[in-house]
């Protein structure tokens, strides 16, 4: 899964797995809880599930917008070819 690619791709699919991962069981948390008693105030989470989704647009937005031409052998795979994520404008 991780042969081949570079720093910033490895970057990426650890951190998107974390989030799914995250979303996911607090999505069922809150469906759990629903569920078994449904007068109870999940109302912080749910915004917290929300909100969590802005944090990430945000992180991996800034994770490209950070790539510079100062980091540009991150993008660099071990077999020397480039990775498809798009470089700097010039």
């Amino acid at each position: 899964m991780f042969r081949n690619r570079s720093v910033v791709e490895i970057i990426v699919i650890l951190f998107t797995i974390v989030v799914s991962f995250s979303i996911i069981a607090t999505g069922f948390m809150v469906a759990l809880i629903e569920i078994r008693d449904p007068t109870t105030d999940t109302s912080d989470t749910v915004r917290t599930l929300f909100t969590s989704i802005n944090i990430i647009l945000g992180a991996l937005l800034g994770l490209f917008a950070g790539k510079s031409s100062g980091m540009e052998k991150l993008g660099v795979r071990p077999d020397q070819t480039q990775d498809d994520l798009p470089g700097p404008e010039p």
